[in-house]
C-alpha cells in the first residue's frame, strides 16, 4: 500500500509526510510544483518516497500524475489533499490569474486527484482533504478562498456517504491559520493587519490532530480551542462572526 500527498514540499503536506513516515507504507508519492523541496524531503524520509513534480493547478500537471497512477499496480492506503492556494483582497482586485489558479487547484485539482485515487483504494484506506475554517462563513477579502473551501466541506460531506459502503472514510482538517509560509503568500502584497493572524496554529499540531481524528474514523478535524469555537460561531452565529472577522479587518 502507498501514500499521496499533495502540497508536500513544504508545510502541512510536508508535516504530513513525516507523519507517515513511520506507518509502514511501501512508499510514499509527494506531490508539489517545487522539485528541489521534494528531494530535499524525500532525503529525510525512511520510507522511500517518489517525487512527482507537478503544477496541480494545470492540466499538465494533473494529467503528469494521472500518468503515473495509470503505469502501475498498487493499492493507496491513503490520499492527502493538501495542496492549496490563497489570496487575500476585494474579490475583482484579485488578479485574474490568482483567481482563476485558487479555483483550479483548491476546487478542480482536489477533486480530480480524489476520484483518480478512488480506485486504487480498498476497505480501511482513508481520504484526507485539507479544508479550511473559512468553509463555515463567507468572508470578505477572502472571498473566492473561502468559497472554494466551502466547496470542499460540501464535497467532503457528500463522498463521505458515498464512499460509506465501500469502507473508505473521508476527514475534512478544517484549521484556521496554520503557521506556514501561506500566510505570506496569501497576504501577496495586501494590506492585512497582523491580529488577523494572532491565533495561529502550528502545523505539527494540526497534523497530529488530523491524524488521530483520521485514525478514530472521525468526520472532521479542527485543531485548537480557538478554532473550535470559531467554527462553532460560524455554524450557529454566522452574523457575529461576520462582525468579528470585518473588525480583525480594520
Amino acid at each position: 500500500m502507498i501514500a499521496i500527498v499533495t502540497g508536500a514540499s513544504s508545510g502541512m503536506g510536508a508535516e504530513f509526510c513525516r507523519a507517515l513516515d513511520s506507518r509502514g507504507y511501501e512508499s510514499i508519492w509527494v506531490v508539489a510544483r517545487r522539485a528541489d523541496r521534494l528531494e530535499e524531503l524525500a532525503a529525510s524520509m525512511e520510507t522511500p518516497c517518489k517525487v512527482i513534480p507537478a503544477d496541480l493547478s494545470t492540466v499538465e500537471g494533473l494529467d503528469s500524475l494521472a500518468s503515473e497512477l495509470r503505469s502501475g499496480r498498487f493499492g493507496i492506503g491513503v490520499l492527502i489533499n493538501c495542496a492549496g492556494l490563497g489570496r487575500f483582497g476585494t474579490s475583482w482586485e484579485v488578479p485574474r490569474d490568482d483567481t482563476r489558479a485558487m479555483i483550479d487547484l483548491n476546487i478542480a485539482a482536489l477533486t480530480d486527484i480524489t476520484h483518480l485515487c478512488i480506485p486504487f483504494m480498498e476497505r480501511g484506506s482513508g481520504i484526507v482533504e485539507v479544508c479550511s475554517a473559512s468553509a463555515y462563513l463567507p468572508l470578505e477579502r477572502l472571498n473566492v478562498y473561502s468559497a472554494t473551501k466551502a466547496y470542499v466541506r460540501s464535497y467532503c460531506n457528500a463522498l463521505r456517504k458515498e464512499l460509506k459502503p465501500l469502507g473508505i472514510s473521508v476527514l475534512e482538517v478544517s484549521p484556521g491559520w496554520v503557521g506556514t509560509d501561506f500566510i505570506a503568500l496569501s497576504k501577496s502584497g495586501a494590506d492585512v493587519p497582523d491580529r488577523v493572524f494572532r491565533h495561529r496554529v502550528a502545523a505539527e499540531d494540526v497534523v497530529r490532530t488530523a491524524m488521530r481524528d483520521l485514525d478514530k474514523g472521525r468526520k472532521r478535524s479542527v485543531c485548537g480551542a480557538y478554532n473550535k469555537l470559531q467554527v462553532f460561531m460560524c455554524t450557529h452565529l454566522p452574523s457575529v462572526a461576520s462582525y468579528v472577522w470585518g473588525r480583525s479587518l480594520r
